[in-house]
């Protein structure tokens, strides 16, 4: 079965001799991107070029066999048992590989896949089988169209840590994954559900393996035979499932004890509404301390009880010396993909 592709009004088929009709429709620079993307992906030309989204360096082009794009894609068809003339939605940029994948399952499973402007609130106008996005587009996603929310039967989360509070907390919430994975595995490479079951682990996909090193950095085998050694901190259950815990290079050592600044965001992300990060700053006495970034562009005028509030939160939620020392309200900066940056130390 052929899938379709829904932009601009128009509705194509999700094949090559679409492609001229699409490029005459498309009228802003994301539906142009998408036509830029099919173009290069129909080409005659075995590899296509990837560009990684800045969040963990400098962005870099990598580049990937147009096969293993299509056995990633296949795996996922797999996994969430997604049947041809699935109605899926697309709202993240293809320039990526999160939006890029969407595209290549559509293909591939014969999917009618409607493509809207990658913004924080998508409207995709109908009702979806499947449907990935970010953390902050799916909160935004189900305060702004409620019924598109809970009409969606499998919602895929990417680029971000999920705050499990408010899942726990949202009605009619369809079931809800989070992937876990980068542009070198060809978007993810294992998934843990967060809802209506909240999983502590991520388990992989066929064909790929994890293991630690002594400093218990992720390993990653991959089907095609290369291995990835990451900066990622994780606990590996076994060959085929993990626990993550944060980034290598993020970790704070204060005064002795490590914490990882992504396991402290999890639980704060219950007590705060705004987008936040933690982040080690260097301090005198305890060498390193955490430090609460909340993104403002500048202080509010209850600061002072918001920081008790939230300093007493971390108390009770948090193990012993876990919750950050300082709390400050400035900006943040993000990525070309929308990915909320973690300040440096």
């Amino acid at each position: 079965m052929t899938g379709t592709l829904t932009f601009a009004g128009c509705t194509w088929p999700l094949q090559a001799s679409s492609l001229d009709s699409m490029r005459n429709a498309a009228q802003e620079p994301w539906q142009e991107s998408i036509v830029e993307f099919l173009d290069r992906w129909w080409s005659d030309d075995e590899r296509i070029r990837v560009n990684t989204s800045g969040s963990t360096g400098d962005p870099r082009p990598l580049w990937h066999a147009k096969a293993n794009l299509v056995e990633s894609a296949r795996r996922t068809i797999q996994h969430f048992g997604l049947m041809p003339g699935t109605h899926a939605g697309l709202a993240m940029p293809v320039q990526f590989i999160g939006g890029m994948m969407m595209v290549v399952r559509a293909e591939v499973g014969g999917w009618n896949l409607t493509a809207v402007q990658p913004q924080a609130a998508p409207e995709f106008g109908a009702a979806l089988d499947f449907v990935a996005l970010t953390p902050p587009q799916a909160q935004a996603w189900q305060r702004t169209h409620p019924r598109e929310w809970s009409s969606c039967k499998t919602l895929l989360l990417g680029g971000g840590q999920a705050p499990a509070a408010w899942l726990a907390a949202a009605h009619d919430a369809p079931a809800v994954y989070e992937g876990f994975g980068m542009t070198e595995t060809i978007s993810h490479f294992a998934v843990r559900q967060l809802h209506p079951n909240n999983e502590p682990c991520f388990r992989c996909l066929p064909g790929f393996t994890v293991s630690t090193t002594a400093e218990n950095a992720l390993n990653i085998a991959c089907p095609d035979g290369q291995t990835l050694q990451t900066n990622d901190a994780v606990e590996v259950q076994d060959a085929q499932s993990f626990r993550w815990l944060g980034r290598l290079d993020d970790v704070v050592n204060s005064g002795g004890i490590k914490i990882h600044p992504a396991s402290v965001d999890a639980v704060l992300a219950s007590a705060i509404t705004k987008p936040f990060k933690c982040y080690g700053a260097p301090d005198p006495q305890w060498g390193e301390v955490l430090v609460l970034r909340i993104h403002a562009a500048r202080e509010p005028e209850n600061a002072e009880a918001e920081r008790k509030r939230i300093t007493e939160w971390a108390r009770t939620q948090l193990p012993q010396h876990h919750g950050p020392k300082r709390i400050e309200w400035l900006p943040l900066e993000s990525t070309a993909s929308g990915k909320w940056k973690r300040p440096r130390k």
